[in-house]
């Protein structure tokens, strides 16, 4: 053992874990924190214009890689500015560490002293203090597990006056080493699962992500096969049985016409690592008088939105195993329910455009011609808007992991900084972003900036219809002016320019020809500025 300053103890800890990169903007609280981390054990650091974007960074970076996202800000405002961002990381289940730095507790005329505890168990994030300079490593190594355990967001507050103290340094893992669920079903709940399932005429099996790893895949599909019974996906799975014979696409709110048909037919769902939100069941609809069997490997998940007729704590791939077997063992015949729909093409969008005349630009022609221009092999970020529905049924991903939205608090313009993160658990693979005009004015205008300053490899398409487009929907459709919500924004493609990126004007088709050149030219990050008719943007 060896005496370090608690920063340089903290650094240590984090640097031989393996966390990282860190995200973050620096003040005078976690200022040697941070550079002890970076100048004297090599960790990446990528900063941010503004905390919220760092904690975001670090909530996209989790929600990609699946590790635990490292944060760090300074105290007092540095901290209130991350709180949507905190909301943001516990409705999305992503686990992060924020390192906050704190007021020292003598100063109590600091202006930057605020009741920080307070603030962050508000957002439903965790809280850890560190207590002592000499328990400063074994609170961090509880907020990280904690993070990783929790699936959440959780702020360690660091006070500065015990940041310079010196203490004995002994290696800690910070970390709890992953074991992936092995769990299989037993008892009066798997005989139940199997009675449901033998007695179900017209089954569907439902895939969340929770249930999108190869193993996983491969066993549901096992499970439809024996069932007779077609497969589907939440929206955050979508795609992981695209090509497959009896795939109906997404299950909920955005189902295609064909599959919301087979799913009111339907007389039990058997759902996969989904946590069957009011979007997924359409608000109850879709499972009303069927009998719902829920499986997912953590309790907490089951009866979270839907309380299902049977609720298995188990692994995927050991749960179908067990219903095969006495399905086989009782010589229960398949259901035939997949042989009885049109299941051809099912899962796709019947698509048609909007025409425009004097050659304005179609959103829907314009995003089926994007998703052919960008790179096959992509991460896909959608930002929260007007825009999105249509952006999340025609833009694709090779796989469901690759697909992050940023809905799930509702707030518009977190997209940017989602994508920024992406890119650095990922940074070979290329990062498209959608956003709208608003969010990309609201969130992403500086962080556009810190892509380029740290490499992402970005394509942002601003969805620009010069308005709030939810809010100009509602103020049409009561015959009011909308002007409230309309807004003259600068140019954004010189704009990029400015900011050290690329930039591109699209106002109708001709001008979509030569998107395709400019990814293909590389140069990134690459803007491209969709001009929209706000009065002519279908929602669904």
């Amino acid at each position: 053992m060896s005496g370090l300053k608690v920063y340089q103890a903290m650094a240590r800890a984090l640097a031989e874990s393996g966390l990282g990169p860190m995200f973050g903007l620096v003040g005078d609280a976690n200022l040697y924190l941070v550079d002890s981390f970076v100048r004297e054990h090599g960790g990446r650091f990528l900063g941010a214009a503004n905390e919220s974007s760092a904690a975001l960074m670090a909530i996209g970076y989790a929600a990609l890689s699946g590790k635990v996202g490292l944060a760090s800000v300074t105290h007092g405002p540095a901290v209130s500015n991350t709180l949507t961002a905190l909301i943001e990381g516990v409705k999305s289940f992503t686990p992060v560490v924020l390192l906050c730095g704190d007021t020292a507790f003598g100063d109590r005329e600091n202006l930057q002293d605020i009741p920080q505890r307070e603030l962050v168990i508000a957002t439903g994030a965790g809280f850890e203090q560190v207590r002592s300079p000499a328990t400063a490593v074994a609170d961090l190594a509880r907020a990280v597990r904690r993070a990783q355990m929790e699936r959440r967001p959780v702020a360690l507050d660091i006070p500065t006056d015990m940041q310079h103290e010196v203490v004995p340094y002994e290696a800690c893992p910070l970390l709890v080493p992953p074991s992936p669920p092995k769990v299989a079903p037993a008892g009066d709940d798997l005989d139940n699962a199997v009675g449901i399932l033998a007695a179900a005429r017209r089954p569907i099996v439902l895939a969340g992500r929770g249930a999108v790893d190869d193993e996983a895949r491969a066993a549901l599909l096992r499970l439809a096969r024996r069932l007779d019974a077609p497969l589907a996906t939440t929206l955050k799975a979508k795609g992981l049985f695209r090509g497959q014979d009896g795939d109906l696409g997404v299950f909920g709110t955005l189902s295609t016409p064909a599959a919301v048909e087979a799913i009111l037919k339907a007389d039990c769902v058997i759902s996969f690592g989904a946590s069957l939100t009011g979007y997924t069941t359409s608000h109850g609809a879709y499972l009303k008088g069927k009998r719902v069997v829920q499986v997912s490997p953590a309790a907490a998940d089951l009866g979270r939105w839907h309380v299902p007729d049977v609720g298995l704590i188990a692994g995927v791939a050991e749960t179908v195993e067990a219903i095969v077997h006495w399905l086989d063992e009782a010589e229960v015949a398949p259901s035939g329910f997949r042989q009885e729909l049109s299941l051809d093409g099912a899962a796709a969008l019947p698509v048609t455009g909007q025409a425009r005349g004097g050659g304005r630009l179609d959103y829907v022609d314009a995003l089926t011609r994007l998703d052919g221009m960008l790179p096959p092999d992509r991460v896909l970020v959608i930002d929260y808007g007007r825009f999105m529905v249509k952006a999340l049924q025609l833009i694709d991903v090779p796989h469901p992991r690759h697909l992050l939205h940023t809905g799930n608090s509702g707030s518009i313009g977190l997209g940017m900084s989602y994508a920024v993160g992406a890119g650095a658990a990922e940074p070979k693979r290329p990062v498209a972003l959608f956003v709208g005009d608003g969010g990309f004015m609201l969130g992403g205008l500086a962080e556009f900036n810190a892509a380029a300053r740290h490499g992402t490899d970005l394509i942002v398409v601003v969805c620009n219809d010069g308005s709030y487009g939810v809010e100009h929907m509602q103020l049409r459709a009561k015959g009011m002016d909308p002007g409230l919500v309309t807004f003259d924004w600068p140019d954004f493609a010189p704009l990029a320019q400015a900011l050290g990126g690329h930039g591109v004007t699209v106002r109708n088709g001709a001008d979509l020809d030569r998107v395709g050149e400019a990814i293909a030219g590389g140069g990134r990050p690459l803007l491209i500025d969709l001009r929209l008719d706000p009065d002519h943007v279908p929602v669904y």
